[in-house]
């Protein structure tokens, strides 16, 4: 009898050491369960909130894309509208008719007219003229034409304008055809005295100084009521 309750007590101690392992085995892996859901859970986190700075820093580069392009289609614009305003400029300062600039049409004169016009406005020493005297003279012609025999020639066809007097000054010019004229420093009357000894060696020297000496000038556009006056005083020689 006592064996077998010694037995019994056995077989219930090893029972109840089964449930004891069981319990805590199921404890075990039920942590691990935990554990393993809680490391996916945060491994998701991670991995939405890298997509999510992976979305922003595309919308930024996008957006600095964006404005890139449109900073490159502004300065062209600025570059395209610049270069339109040159070529404007242009041939604004080539326009020989100067068609309506300032509000005067100069579209029945002629472009000759509207030079010799332009020039004494610009350079003419008297504004106050009352003809305004037109001579083309060729290349070749003498300079000072009271001495031809010592005098330097012209190296190409010139113009001289002057007004009616001596006080009313000239312009001796030739014409570039880009907008621009040379000068040459011709007086309207060569000073020489009566009755004196012309010295030759000077006016050599003198007319090949104002052959050397020109200065180009660019010739403003105008196209104002001032222009048509000269015009209208132009007499040809």
């Amino acid at each position: 009898m006592k064996k077998f309750r010694a037995l019994f007590y056995c077989a219930a101690l090893l029972l109840m050491v089964l449930a004891v392992t069981g319990c805590s085995s199921g404890d075990k892996e039920a942590n691990k369960e935990e554990d393993t859901s809680a490391v996916d859970s945060e491994t998701d986190e991670n991995s939405s909130e890298t997509d999510a700075e992976d979305q922003v820093e595309g919308q930024s580069e996008a957006s600095k894309e964006t404005d890139n392009s449109k900073q490159n289609n502004s300065s062209n614009d600025s570059s395209s509208e610049s270069a339109d305003d040159q070529s404007n400029d242009d041939l604004s300062l080539n326009n020989d008719n100067g068609s309506k600039e300032d509000g005067v049409d100069l579209s029945n004169y002629s472009s000759e007219e509207i030079e010799y016009a332009r020039v004494w406005h610009q350079l003419g020493p008297n504004q106050q003229i009352d003809t305004l005297y037109v001579t083309k003279i060729p290349a070749g012609a003498p300079i000072n034409p009271n001495h031809e025999d010592v005098s330097v020639t012209y190296p190409e066809d010139v113009v001289m304008l002057k007004g009616t007097r001596v006080v009313d000054g000239a312009v001796t010019y030739s014409g570039n055809g880009d907008g621009t004229i040379k000068v040459y420093k011709v007086p309207a009357r060569w000073d020489e005295k009566l009755g004196t000894k012309v010295d030759k060696n000077d006016i050599k020297k003198s007319t090949e100084m104002i052959a050397k000496e020109t200065k180009t000038v660019t010739i403003k556009p105008f196209a104002n009521e001032k222009i048509v006056e000269f015009i209208k005083k132009i007499k040809m020689n």
